[in-house]
């Protein structure tokens, strides 16, 4: 059952559609790189349990932590400042 959100104002809700957008990307691209939760980790420097809260969305993740799993999956992340809309890009 999920949790239902009561945001603050729109912007925070916002930024919580686009966390979750960027997760499902990292999600997609691990699943297309063939690499299970524990081999994503070790790539990254993290747990296992990090990748799996990360990816169930149990705890919003640090910054740091979505940068480490985004370089391990050779992707980069950038703010489209003109549309506000997050886009993620691979290299």
């Amino acid at each position: 059952m999920k949790k239902e959100l009561n945001y603050k104002s729109e912007i925070e809700k916002e930024v919580f559609a686009q966390m979750a957008k960027l997760v499902n990307e990292l999600v997609y691209r691990r699943k297309k790189l063939n690499l299970t939760q524990r081999e994503l980790a070790k790539k990254a420097g993290i747990t296992q349990a990090q990748v799996a809260r990360l990816e169930t969305s149990y705890s919003v993740p640090s910054l740091e932590t979505i940068m480490k799993v985004a370089l391990a999956l050779e992707l980069r992340i950038g703010f489209d400042e003109s549309s506000r809309e997050q886009n993620v890009t691979l290299e």
